[in-house]
């Protein structure tokens, strides 16, 4: 009889010791963030400062190691006109208030308590392109099979940290995207630098 009662309590013992390690092995896999981005240096004069959107999906990595996958949608908010070289002229082209950025980045969770739980500081790294969306003037005669419009695009790095307490955080984290080094028709210097401010959910 004893034998018994000692392999039940070996076998909840088991049990719970597998529950435990499921609960901690569990982390928030969806990520939806909402804020602005605040422009810095030319990038000033080009627009002020927007919303943002933002939808990520997480992968972990080992412990507190983590992949995102994801995209932002954001607004530009008084959007100046852009001189882009069409043919042998510099023409004015108006922003579509719409700009869309996508990649993936690197997340390093930091616990910043031991008494109280979920709550944790975030270190992430970025890496994507990012789109933004330009029209030509009607007058324009671009022709039967050509587009009247301008995508203005680039490579962007970021680097930023998150302070999340259970299912909601706050953000900061500073953009670098260098337009000019990979759209040759931009008449003019875009800027590079902004920075996101923003709110997360996360599921």
């Amino acid at each position: 009889m004893k034998k018994i009662h000692c392999f039940m309590m070996f076998v909840s013992y088991l049990g719970f010791s597998q529950n435990d390690s499921i609960s901690k092995s569990e982390y928030e896999r969806v990520y939806i963030e909402v804020g602005v981005i605040k422009p810095l240096g030319k990038m000033v004069d080009k627009f002020e400062t927007s919303p943002s959107v933002g939808f990520w999906y997480r992968t972990k990595i080992v412990r507190e190691d983590y992949v995102d996958l994801g995209f932002n949608i954001f607004m530009p908010i008084k959007a100046r006109d852009i001189d882009f070289k069409y043919r042998d002229s510099i023409v004015s082209y108006k922003s579509n208030h719409f700009g869309i950025s996508a990649g993936t980045r690197f997340s390093k969770g930091i616990s910043m308590s031991n008494q109280i739980k979920d709550f944790n500081l975030e270190w992430n790294s970025g890496i994507g392109f990012i789109f933004n969306f330009y029209e030509a003037p009607d007058e324009l005669d671009f022709g039967e099979n050509k587009s009247n419009h301008e995508i203005l695009c680039s490579l962007y790095l970021s680097q930023g940290i998150k302070l999340n307490y259970k299912n909601i955080g706050l953000q900061c984290h500073y953009n670098f995207s260098p337009y000019n080094l990979f759209n040759e028709y931009v008449n003019e210097k875009y800027g590079s630098h902004s920075l996101l401010f923003g709110l997360v959910y996360r599921q």
